[in-house]
Protein backbone atom coordinates (compact mmCIF):
# COMPACT_ATOMS: atom_id res chain seq x y z
CA UNK A 1 0.00 0.00 0.00
CA UNK A 2 1.14 3.50 -0.79
CA UNK A 3 1.92 5.85 2.08
CA UNK A 4 1.15 9.51 1.58
CA UNK A 5 4.80 10.68 1.81
CA UNK A 6 5.82 8.02 -0.73
CA UNK A 7 2.93 8.98 -3.00
CA UNK A 8 3.82 12.70 -2.84
CA UNK A 9 7.53 12.08 -3.49
CA UNK A 10 6.74 9.82 -6.42
CA UNK A 11 4.18 12.25 -7.84
CA UNK A 12 6.57 15.17 -7.80
CA UNK A 13 9.30 13.12 -9.44
CA UNK A 14 7.16 11.38 -12.05
CA UNK A 15 4.97 14.31 -13.08
CA UNK A 16 6.02 16.46 -15.98
CA UNK A 17 5.88 19.65 -13.92
CA UNK A 18 9.59 19.77 -13.04
CA UNK A 19 10.55 19.04 -16.65
CA UNK A 20 8.29 21.84 -17.87
CA UNK A 21 9.67 24.27 -15.29
CA UNK A 22 13.29 23.50 -16.17
CA UNK A 23 12.44 23.87 -19.87
CA UNK A 24 10.75 27.19 -19.12
CA UNK A 25 13.76 28.32 -17.09
CA UNK A 26 16.25 27.75 -19.90
CA UNK A 27 13.84 29.04 -22.58
CA UNK A 28 13.65 32.37 -20.79
CA UNK A 29 17.38 32.70 -20.32
CA UNK A 30 18.33 31.24 -23.74
CA UNK A 31 21.55 29.91 -22.25
CA UNK A 32 22.79 27.69 -19.51
CA UNK A 33 25.34 28.92 -17.02
CA UNK A 34 26.67 27.49 -13.80
CA UNK A 35 24.85 30.23 -11.88
CA UNK A 36 21.54 29.18 -13.41
CA UNK A 37 22.13 25.53 -12.64
CA UNK A 38 23.09 26.55 -9.09
CA UNK A 39 19.84 28.52 -8.80
CA UNK A 40 17.82 25.44 -9.77
CA UNK A 41 19.70 23.24 -7.29
CA UNK A 42 19.31 25.77 -4.48
CA UNK A 43 15.61 26.15 -5.26
CA UNK A 44 14.57 22.53 -5.68
CA UNK A 45 11.90 23.24 -3.09
CA UNK A 46 10.28 25.67 -5.54
CA UNK A 47 10.03 22.96 -8.21
CA UNK A 48 8.73 20.54 -5.57
CA UNK A 49 6.05 22.92 -4.30
CA UNK A 50 4.80 23.84 -7.79
CA UNK A 51 4.65 20.11 -8.60
CA UNK A 52 2.82 19.52 -5.33
CA UNK A 53 0.22 22.20 -6.10
CA UNK A 54 -0.42 20.78 -9.56
CA UNK A 55 -0.54 17.16 -8.38
CA UNK A 56 -2.77 17.77 -5.38
CA UNK A 57 -5.20 19.83 -7.45
CA UNK A 58 -5.27 16.94 -9.91
CA UNK A 59 -6.10 14.58 -7.05
CA UNK A 60 -8.91 16.81 -5.78
CA UNK A 61 -10.44 16.96 -9.24
CA UNK A 62 -9.97 13.40 -10.41
CA UNK A 63 -9.88 11.13 -7.36
CA UNK A 64 -13.53 10.06 -7.45
CA UNK A 65 -13.48 9.10 -11.14
CA UNK A 66 -10.11 7.35 -10.74
CA UNK A 67 -11.40 5.31 -7.81
CA UNK A 68 -14.40 4.20 -9.87
CA UNK A 69 -12.04 3.04 -12.64
CA UNK A 70 -9.75 1.29 -10.16
CA UNK A 71 -6.75 3.49 -10.98
CA UNK A 72 -3.77 3.90 -8.69
CA UNK A 73 -4.41 5.66 -5.39
CA UNK A 74 -4.47 9.42 -5.01
CA UNK A 75 -3.28 11.51 -2.07
CA UNK A 76 -6.89 11.48 -0.87
CA UNK A 77 -7.01 7.66 -0.82
CA UNK A 78 -3.61 7.52 0.90
CA UNK A 79 -4.84 9.95 3.58
CA UNK A 80 -8.08 7.98 4.04
CA UNK A 81 -6.09 4.77 4.60
CA UNK A 82 -3.54 6.33 6.95
CA UNK A 83 -5.84 8.35 9.16
CA UNK A 84 -9.14 6.52 8.70
CA UNK A 85 -10.89 9.86 8.11
CA UNK A 86 -13.86 10.87 6.01
CA UNK A 87 -13.33 11.92 2.40
CA UNK A 88 -14.37 15.46 3.35
CA UNK A 89 -11.66 15.57 6.03
CA UNK A 90 -9.11 14.18 3.57
CA UNK A 91 -10.02 16.81 0.97
CA UNK A 92 -9.75 19.55 3.60
CA UNK A 93 -6.29 18.25 4.54
CA UNK A 94 -5.18 18.22 0.88
CA UNK A 95 -6.44 21.80 0.45
CA UNK A 96 -4.39 22.75 3.52
CA UNK A 97 -1.31 21.16 1.94
CA UNK A 98 -1.95 23.19 -1.22
CA UNK A 99 -2.24 26.38 0.84
CA UNK A 100 1.06 25.62 2.61
CA UNK A 101 2.79 24.94 -0.71
CA UNK A 102 1.47 28.27 -2.04
CA UNK A 103 2.88 30.08 1.01
CA UNK A 104 6.31 28.62 0.27
CA UNK A 105 6.06 29.50 -3.44
CA UNK A 106 4.94 33.05 -2.63
CA UNK A 107 7.85 33.42 -0.22
CA UNK A 108 10.23 32.46 -3.04
CA UNK A 109 8.57 35.00 -5.34
CA UNK A 110 9.43 37.84 -2.98
CA UNK A 111 13.04 36.75 -2.48
CA UNK A 112 13.92 36.06 -6.14
CA UNK A 113 12.24 38.96 -7.96
CA UNK A 114 15.37 41.14 -7.96
CA UNK A 115 16.86 39.37 -10.99
CA UNK A 116 14.98 40.15 -14.26
CA UNK A 117 14.97 36.65 -15.81
CA UNK A 118 13.98 35.12 -12.47
CA UNK A 119 10.89 37.32 -12.39
CA UNK A 120 9.79 35.90 -15.76
CA UNK A 121 10.52 32.37 -14.60
CA UNK A 122 8.59 32.87 -11.37
CA UNK A 123 5.62 34.17 -13.37
CA UNK A 124 5.72 31.04 -15.54
CA UNK A 125 6.03 28.77 -12.52
CA UNK A 126 3.19 30.37 -10.57
CA UNK A 127 1.00 30.50 -13.67
CA UNK A 128 1.47 26.75 -14.12
CA UNK A 129 0.19 26.22 -10.58
CA UNK A 130 -2.71 28.63 -11.16
CA UNK A 131 -3.73 26.75 -14.30
CA UNK A 132 -3.94 23.55 -12.26
CA UNK A 133 -6.50 25.16 -9.95
CA UNK A 134 -8.64 26.09 -12.93
CA UNK A 135 -8.06 22.92 -14.91
CA UNK A 136 -8.95 20.48 -12.14
CA UNK A 137 -11.58 22.38 -10.13
CA UNK A 138 -14.44 20.45 -11.75
CA UNK A 139 -12.58 17.26 -12.65
CA UNK A 140 -10.23 16.79 -15.58
CA UNK A 141 -12.74 16.21 -18.38
CA UNK A 142 -11.51 12.65 -18.97
CA UNK A 143 -12.78 10.63 -16.02
CA UNK A 144 -16.17 12.34 -16.16
CA UNK A 145 -16.51 13.92 -19.57
CA UNK A 146 -19.59 15.94 -18.66
CA UNK A 147 -17.56 17.97 -16.17
CA UNK A 148 -14.30 19.82 -16.20
CA UNK A 149 -12.41 21.81 -18.79
CA UNK A 150 -13.66 19.80 -21.75
CA UNK A 151 -17.08 21.46 -21.54
CA UNK A 152 -15.50 24.90 -21.20
CA UNK A 153 -13.19 24.37 -24.17
CA UNK A 154 -16.00 23.06 -26.38
CA UNK A 155 -18.13 26.03 -25.38
CA UNK A 156 -15.31 28.44 -26.15
CA UNK A 157 -14.57 26.94 -29.57
CA UNK A 158 -17.97 25.95 -30.87
CA UNK A 159 -20.69 28.06 -29.25
CA UNK A 160 -21.34 31.58 -30.55
CA UNK A 161 -20.81 34.46 -28.15
CA UNK A 162 -24.15 36.10 -29.00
Amino acid sequence: AWSRPRYLRNGCISSSVSVLLVHSFFSITHEGTKEMADFLHKNEDLLYNISLIVGLNNDLGTSAAEQERGDSPSSIVCYLREVNASEETARKNIKGMIDNAWKKVNGKCFTTNQVPFLSSFMNNATNMARVAHSLYKDGDGFGDQEKGPRTHILSLLFQPLV
